[in-house]
């Protein structure tokens, strides 16, 4: 006749399996946290080469920014152009989106999108100059606490900025930090919070929280 396992038995094979599950679980997590966060930067930087497309067959200009207050949180979609262009997939048509590329950190999103120039604000009314940036001062190589707001692409530092929300997104707290260009805003590995960003210098250089994974 074959012994079972005692209730002591039981108890400890059953802690020993909590405490691994306890140790494995968060290692795991974090590890599927980067792994969504490396596939975010592969899906900006596929975006950021359609819309150096879209400038180099648009006399290098890149397209306008949006603001619909009648869509709800659909601010700074991406560009309906690059969908028109065939630079984008279409999204789906029960969507509000603009085009079929979704933010992995906020379902139902595109990622964002912002430039400086032109704005257009719920459709229909176009605005020169409407759409701005806050720089700090010296970015992004000695960038200081003081800055400036540029609405004028022939005098901003920066083309474009394309972000994801990135995982525990506060708003009010980074529009304090005037994001999404200061460092300060971009995800921290460390802290696993910020807006994982890619930002096109007017230089033609591209830098972004990217470079820290």
């Amino acid at each position: 006749m074959k012994r079972g396992f005692t209730l002591i038995e039981l108890l400890v094979v059953i802690s020993i399996v909590a405490l691994l599950m306890g140790i494995l679980l968060p290692v795991m997590g974090q590890a599927r946290l980067q792994a969504k966060v490396m596939a975010v930067n592969a899906e900006l930087r596929e975006i950021g080469m359609a819309l150096e497309a879209y400038s180099f067959d648009h006399d290098d200009k890149y397209p306008p920014v949006r603001v619909d207050c009648m869509l709800g949180g659909h601010f700074y979609q991406l560009p309906v152009e690059l969908v028109q262009s065939k630079y984008l997939p279409a999204p789906n048509e029960e969507t509000f989106m603009a085009a079929g590329v979704e933010d992995r950190f906020n379902r139902g999103y595109t990622y964002k999108y912002r430039s400086v120039g032109t704005l257009i604000y719920n459709r229909t009314v176009v605005i020169k100059n409407g759409a701005s940036l806050w720089i700090p001062d010296g970015f992004p190589d000695n960038e200081k606490e003081e800055g400036s707001t540029y609405d004028d692409p022939r005098d901003s530092p920066v083309s474009w900025v394309l972000y994801s929300e990135g995982p525990e997104f506060d708003l009010n707290g980074m529009k304090e930090l005037k994001y999404p260009v200061p460092r300060q805003t971009w995800y921290d590995p460390g802290t696993h919070k910020g807006i994982i960003v890619r930002i096109r210098l007017s230089n033609g250089r591209q830098i972004g929280s990217f470079e820290s994974n």
